[in-house]
């Protein structure tokens, strides 16, 4: 699959490096068992938010406009798309929509090394649905 992004594909990019930091988090390794570096900011950010600010970093030296979100103790990333990317997503991903601006946002949260894009549990959506700048 990532032989076949093309350079100007951004959501095959988003894609690319969501599966990246999926793999590097593994399946619920501790700090103890990461040797390439990411050790150090599972200690200073926590096991859970340390995948989303990897991400997030990741995302934004690729020029995304991405940022860490927080809800019902879950640690996520969300990224800003447009209406023909939204087009493209698998049907379980369920995006979120601004209310003032239309914006759509794509919830990427990285739990284990085969998490699904756009995944986001039932009661953390009702939650984002209730904030006053989320439908």
């Amino acid at each position: 699959m990532l032989c076949a992004l093309r350079p100007g594909d951004r959501l095959g990019r988003i894609t690319a490096l969501f599966i990246f930091v999926s793999q590097l988090a593994g399946d619920g390794e501790t700090a103890a068992d990461l040797r390439d570096g990411v050790d150090a900011l599972v200690q200073v950010a926590g096991p859970e938010a340390a995948p989303a600010v990897l991400l997030a970093a990741l995302l934004k030296a690729a020029g995304e406009r991405a940022q860490v979100d927080y809800a019902r103790d879950l640690v996520f990333v969300r990224i800003q798309i447009d209406e023909a990317d939204a087009r493209r997503l698998p049907p379980h991903a369920a995006l979120i929509v601004a209310r003032r601006r239309g914006r759509l946002y794509l919830p990427l949260w990285v739990r284990h090394s085969r998490s699904p894009m756009g995944f986001l549990p039932r009661p953390t959506r009702e939650g984002l649905a209730q904030r006053r700048f989320i439908a």
